[in-house]
């Protein structure tokens, strides 16, 4: 280390700067923090802090930093940008002993080092006051008398099992159901525990001999409660007790309405203690007893980290709402409307703070937030320091997607204790088991020997009701996201229609192309017939049915070249006139910045369109679903910035879905491509599902993860 001098350093990170390899603010951070520290290991740190930072990461593990490009120089020509470190032992031991004394660390210092892993300052504070709330939120609460109201909300519905098996007949052309179908069907329908074996002798005579619903009743009566398990269920009763609760579960596992559940539920215990006597019969959900004094509602708010997964919230509420058997006055106190986070605690402009926080909390008693993976470490500490101390939190959200883009994985920490199933302390677990008949933590393979803190408040949705064993979308996803190549294999040899693999590189690009307008075809015609709002929510909602992604921006299958060329493409089929300039009639726009002013956000899609409320006039309006539900519209010229998002990245479409997605990866492999990015692009997709990739590629993704460093998993395990 004779060479490795401030000096060389700063001249070092500055040449990283000017060649892109890393931010101009990490180099300035150096800089600023060697006026006041001349060890260069100290200086070279606080750059690696914060380039890392920008990579999504929360802190810099010391004893990891021979993996980082910047210090090990494995990724760089031999002294090209800094003289060679050998991070042994010594040097290692030098740094922590070099940051302990430094005055540019500590927990009012830029940099704060803490059990080895070294943070920029805010990054520290925000981790410090997550684990403080989870820590303080960890204990249960009182236990309620909920048997006959979760019950209730949990009883099947026979009309529509009986349906389900009237399809199930007419597909197979006879009344009689195999050993196989049965067993699936009453997997599917009254929920049969996994490690049940169950004699279904019994059940198949009254299924053959079914005539209507008074028939599957008597079946399902066959099956003792004890033998089915419901993690709705038995997420809606965690989460009732507890002051804050997560419910996790992949695509078609019901998070929404699971969360249904839980707030009539919610509702009605609430209701209940305004009232001397029972506020509805739960035997009879359309009889409304009249309460003795008026009911104090409980105020409930609904909120995503963007406009588009709030509209969704909404929309999925909402329909939820609609098969919802309980009294109608119940109903009538769970909103159905979302909004934004950053709406919610208030935006002050030009400025990083909102106006709800710590000394001005929400006025709310529950509060959910869906997409909670998307929700970055900055954003979460601001939400939560304005949670009040008597309020019920519940996070929604898929422990297996993508990261937020910014730095953090927030949810993935707090989820860590779900990595193998339920871990319930005894006494929780006690009540659990006395609620349902059956022991949940025994349903975990293997037991979980290591709990979190806050493990009585987690619960992961295990069973999807969208993609079943016969579902090359749900086997698919399944296989990617437990990195498994030999499953991923046999998931391209069964036959699976609704998927289908292009591995012919830049040779499908034409076939991709051609796909993809055939795609968007549908609200393209439909977009040049519009007169009137519902023709803008027909064509809003026929180009939600069919999305391209891909995980790249740059490059011959980012999605700056995959625009140009759909577009050139679209014009030469005359699906589009081009000669409209920029804004023409059906161009998808994006939104890439925030307007706290006009309730446009990043993320956001509109479509440009007629001005239906002045049809001689020939301007165009674009037009978007916002998180209210809403239909609003705007003059191009008011938008924010905008890109044409015929394709979109995988990031962007967190917190959608699509019937129909394609999806398209490089020719070659780099680190960006991880399984939790496939996954999160293989499950946009409800329908069908095509990808564009070298088998090579889809592998070496399959068995690659994302690596966010963080302490917050470790500060919430149990000692």
């Amino acid at each position: 280390m004779d060479n490795f001098s401030l000096s060389t350093v700063l001249t070092g990170l500055a040449q990283l700067s000017n060649d892109r390899k890393i931010r101009p603010l990490d180099y300035q951070f150096a800089r600023f923090i060697s006026g006041f520290e001349p060890e260069p290991l100290v200086v070279l740190a606080a750059a690696l802090a914060s380039y890392h930072s920008g990579q999504g990461d929360v802190c810099l593990w010391l004893n990891r930093l021979g993996q980082s490009p910047l210090f090990g120089l494995s990724h760089y020509e031999q002294g090209q940008y800094l003289p060679d470190v050998q991070l042994n032992k010594a040097h290692l031991a030098l740094l922590t002993t070099q940051l302990k004394q430094s005055k540019v660390q500590g927990t009012n210092a830029p940099l704060v080092l803490d059990n080895g892993r070294l943070y920029l300052q805010r990054f520290w504070v925000y981790e410090q006051q997550i684990s403080a709330f989870l820590h303080a939120r960890s204990a249960s609460g009182d236990i309620a008398d909920i048997d006959q109201i979760i019950g209730h909300l949990f009883q099947p519905d026979y009309g529509f099992i009986w349906s389900k098996l009237t399809a199930l007949r007419e597909k197979s052309n006879e009344t009689q159901l195999s050993p196989a179908q049965l067993r699936t069907f009453c997997d599917d329908f009254f929920n049969l525990r996994p490690d049940v074996t169950l004699d279904t002798s019994a059940i198949e005579r009254i299924l053959i001999s079914a005539t209507g619903t008074e028939h599957i009743k008597q079946a399902h009566q066959l099956i003792a409660p004890e033998h089915c398990i419901n993690w709705q269920q038995i997420a809606v009763a965690i989460a009732s007790r507890q002051s804050f609760s997560v419910i996790s579960g992949g695509p078609g596992t019901g998070k929404t309405t699971t969360v249904t559940k839980l707030l009539a539920l919610l509702v009605e215990q609430h209701a209940s203690q305004f009232s001397c006597e029972p506020v509805s019969d739960s035997q009879h959900p359309d009889k409304q007893a009249q309460p003795n004094a008026p009911v104090t509602q409980l105020k409930i708010e609904l909120v995503a980290p963007t406009g588009k997964a709030a509209a969704r919230l909404t929309e999925s509420i909402t329909n939820a709402l609609t098969t919802l058997a309980v009294a109608p006055h119940i109903k009538a106190q769970i909103p159905s409307q979302a909004s934004t986070i950053h709406r919610l605690l208030g935006v002050i402009p030009k400025r990083q703070e909102f106006k709800h926080n710590r000394d001005n909390p929400l006025h709310l008693d529950v509060l959910i937030v869906d997409e909670a993976s998307m929700v970055d470490i900055s954003l979460m500490a601001k939400l939560l320091s304005a949670v009040p101390a008597h309020a019920k939190l519940i996070l929604l959200g898929d422990k297996d997607q993508l990261a937020s883009v910014e730095a953090g994985a927030v949810f993935a920490d707090i989820c860590q204790g779900l990595a193998q199933g339920p871990s319930y302390s005894t006494a929780f677990n006690q009540w659990l088991t006395q609620l349902f008949g059956y022991n949940v933590a025994q349903l975990a393979t293997p037991l979980v020997k290591e709990r979190s803190v806050i493990s009585d408040s987690l619960c992961l949705l295990q069973k999807s009701y969208r993609f079943g064993q016969h579902s090359g979308i749900g086997q698919l996803a399944k296989a990617v996201n437990h990195g498994d190549l030999n499953q991923l294999k046999q998931v391209w040899q069964h036959g699976y229609t609704d998927i289908c693999l292009y591995t012919g590189g830049d040779k499908s690009l034409g076939e991709l192309t051609q796909l993809v307008v055939n795609g968007y075809q549908a609200y393209l015609q439909a977009s040049a017939q519009v007169e009137s709002l519902a023709d803008v929510v027909q064509v809003l909602n026929l180009f939600n049915k069919f999305q391209l992604l891909s995980p790249l921006r740059q490059g011959n299958v980012g999605i700056d070249a995959l625009n140009e060329k759909i577009e050139a493409k679209l014009s030469q089929h005359r699906f589009i006139e081009l000669s409209q300039g920029s804004w023409y009639v059906g161009r998808p726009v994006m939104v890439q910045q925030n307007d706290y002013q006009q309730q446009l956000f990043n993320g956001d899609v509109g479509i440009v369109l007629p001005d239906i409320d002045n049809p001689q006039s020939s301007q165009l309006r674009v037009y978007f679903k916002m998180a209210d539900g809403q239909i609003k519209s705007f003059l191009p010229s008011r938008l924010p910035k905008v890109d044409t998002v015929y394709a979109m990245t995988i990031h962007k479409s967190q917190g959608s879905e699509f019937d129909h997605v394609v999806m398209v990866l490089p020719a070659t492999w780099s680190p960006l491509l991880t399984k939790e990015l496939v996954y999160t692009g293989i499950t946009r997709a409800k329908s069908t599902f095509d990808l564009f990739s070298p088998i090579a590629v889809l592998k070496k993704s399959t068995v690659s993860f994302t690596e966010r460093s963080s302490g917050l998993a470790t500060l919430l395990k149990t000692v």
